[in-house]
């Protein structure tokens, strides 16, 4: 005798398909359901909008609540905060693939950038998240941390600061029903005013956080530093790092994307102060083991620069040459030999030429090998040239 199939049974597949991001196959099991005369509830509903959501298809979750609005189906803050969890994921998303470097070049010489343009895509998801607050005020729905957090994630991907900033203190407002912002809350917050380059509420916020009683963590502060380069503050910014390398009892140090924006900002601004600045970050960063590590595939006489953006490119050229120089010095280097940078055959290669050529003294100059095109080599006596002018 085989066993019947509740609706238990089918909304608990569908909380593992959720769990998994199998979207497509927890609606087919709600179908199947709907086939067999087996009544979905809130539950049920509730899973599929998790799903949805977990999959990435914030259509398909907004069109599950339309379907419980219909039934006449009573939505709760779980439910709720599925959907808007959704919509703040793919605000995420497209955030990222629409925030990058751009580089102009200018001079001679290539500038980056902080560039997020205006997104529609990106807008209509802030929409949507604003329509599905406004639902659960209007019908009685507890709002909580979970559902303010993920709402301010959505306006740190749309860049809309001033909406971030209320829905902080609509929320510290409401702090008596135990909804306190949180460290995402106020990450993503700052991260609203960073995209939208306004500098002194994102450091208010991080201020406020740590008053808060909350412990900025590493992506607290490469929010801050985000923001810092947005709105061109290299001294800030250098500030931070110093700041994160202090000994702390959460061991929070810089990462990759720490560094990448901190030469950034400093690279953009103008003046011997700010290139030293970004010379002891790159420095730091090497000791630290975030670039060019001791256990990687570069040695003495290669340096792979290709997964670098621009500016941390160009602070290696002149920390690469230097260390070089020292060595030298110190007599860790007995031979000189070709030099070899890795660049890719793409617009870094020209580059990083541009830096070597124009930027060193004495000036470096570089060959391309037929056979690979995506590397720079410096020759020995360009090298010799280049160590002599140093000692």
């Amino acid at each position: 005798m085989g066993i019947e199939l509740d609706v238990y049974c089918y909304t608990t597949a569908m909380d593992a398909c959720a769990k998994g991001k199998m979207w497509k196959t927890a609606l087919s099991i709600l179908r199947e359901m709907k086939e067999k005369g087996i009544e979905p509830n809130e539950v049920t509903y509730g899973v599929a909008v998790a799903a949805c959501g977990n999959g990435g298809r914030w259509e398909k979750a907004l069109e599950l609540l339309d379907q419980m609005r219909e039934m006449n189906m009573k939505i709760n803050t779980i439910t709720y905060n599925a959907a808007v969890s959704a919509l703040a994921k793919a605000a995420r998303t497209e955030s990222k693939q629409q925030r990058r470097f751009d580089f102009k070049q200018k001079g001679g010489k290539y500038h980056a950038t902080g560039n997020q343009p205006q997104n529609s895509e990106v807008n209509l998801l802030w929409c949507k998240t604003l329509d599905l607050l406004d639902c659960m005020e209007s019908e009685g729905v507890l709002r909580d941390s979970f559902t303010f957090s993920s709402a301010i994630s959505t306006c740190g991907a749309a860049g809309r600061w001033e909406e971030a900033m209320h829905l902080i203190n609509t929320m510290k407002a409401d702090g008596d029903r135990g909804i306190k912002p949180n460290r995402f809350a106020y990450t993503s917050a700052i991260t609203a005013c960073g995209n939208s380059g306004e500098w002194e509420p994102a450091l208010k916020l991080f201020n406020d956080m740590k008053l808060d009683g909350l412990q900025p963590d590493l992506v607290s502060y490469n929010a801050l530093i985000g923001a810092g380069m947005t709105a061109n503050q290299p001294e800030q910014v250098f500030g931070l790092w110093d700041e994160m390398l202090q000994p702390n009892k959460d061991k929070i140090a810089p990462d990759i994307v720490t560094l990448t924006e901190v030469i950034g900002t400093l690279d953009r601004a103008t003046g011997k102060i700010n290139r030293d600045r970004a010379d002891k970050v790159f420095s730091d960063a090497v000791k630290l083991g975030i670039i060019l590590r001791q256990d990687s595939l570069d040695s003495s006489w290669e340096v792979d620069l290709s997964g670098m953006s621009f500016p941390v490119a160009r602070a290696a050229c002149r920390f690469i040459f230097c260390r070089l120089v020292e060595e030298m010095k110190k007599d860790k280097v007995q031979t000189v030999r070709d030099f070899s940078l890795i660049t890719g055959a793409s617009r870094m290669r020209e580059y990083v030429r541009e830096v070597l050529r124009d930027e060193l003294n004495p000036a470096i100059y570089c060959v391309v090998p037929k056979s690979e095109q995506g590397t720079l080599v410096v020759k020995e006596k360009v090298v010799k040239n280049y160590i002599d002018g140093h000692l």
